[in-house]
Formats: C-alpha cells, sequence, structure tokens
C-alpha cells in the first residue's frame, strides 16, 4: 500500500499520470499471468522515462491530465482494462480497477473532453478498491 499511497499523493500535486505510447493513441499494455490486461501509469517523467525499455523501447514518455484520464478510464473500464501503478521491472505490478479510479479522479477533473452525447450510466459493480478520501 505504501507504494499506491506514494503515487496518489504524486498525482495529486501534478493532477496528471505519466505513460508511454507507442504512437499517438496508443499506449503500453501490459497482462497479468492470468491474462488480464493493464495500461500502465507513472507518477513522474522520469519514472515513466525509466520503464521505456525492453519491449517498450522507443514509446514516448508522455502526461495525461485528470480530465482526460477520468474520460480514458470510463472507457478502459467498459473493456475490462484496469491500471497498473508504476510497474515494477521484475513484472511485478499495484492493480487498481479503473472504474474505482475513475470515481477517484472524477472530482478533480473538468468536462473538458467530455463528450456531448457521454452519459454516467456505466455500472461499475463494487470492484475491489476503495475510494480514497
Amino acid at each position: 500500500m505504501e507504494k499506491l499511497e506514494k503515487f496518489i499523493n504524486a498525482i495529486l500535486e501534478t493532477r496528471k499520470v505519466w505513460l508511454l505510447e507507442a504512437k499517438e493513441g496508443f499506449f503500453a499494455m501490459l497482462e497479468d499471468n492470468n491474462g488480464e490486461p493493464y495500461i500502465p501509469l507513472w507518477e513522474s517523467e522520469e519514472s515513466a522515462a525509466r520503464a521505456a525499455q525492453g519491449d517498450w523501447e522507443g514509446y514516448t514518455v508522455t502526461d495525461m491530465g485528470f480530465s482526460e484520464l477520468e474520460h480514458w478510464l470510463k472507457e478502459l473500464a467498459s473493456d475490462d482494462i484496469d491500471i497498473a501503478v508504476a510497474p515494477e521491472s521484475d513484472g511485478e505490478i499495484t492493480a487498481i480497477s479503473s472504474a474505482k479510479f475513475r470515481t477517484w479522479v472524477k472530482p478533480y477533473s473538468d468536462d473538458s473532453f467530455k463528450d456531448e452525447d457521454d452519459d454516467d450510466d456505466f455500472d461499475y459493480g463494487d470492484g475491489w478498491a476503495q475510494p480514497w478520501s
């Protein structure tokens, strides 16, 4: 949980997360041993840059503000793709349900990435992650 707390505190300061982008709109992904997909997020540009090696060599480090992230997390939740918090080089991940993460990010975002027909009727279920307060 210490890793998760560090991540949350860091992104609260900047109101953004860092990703690795293969090409515009296509981001690094990984799977756990059960084949479950995750999008890795990092709390800083430096952390993401250190991860851009091996399978992710040549990927571009990019940031995403909370407003865009909140909108994107809705899409990820509907596609059953969760978040891997700053995955370790040995493959160990700290996972967060994208749906639960969205409920936490949403109060910090605005409507700048909301589509006109975007509703909020998605059933997020109970999930295992607890909201931060």
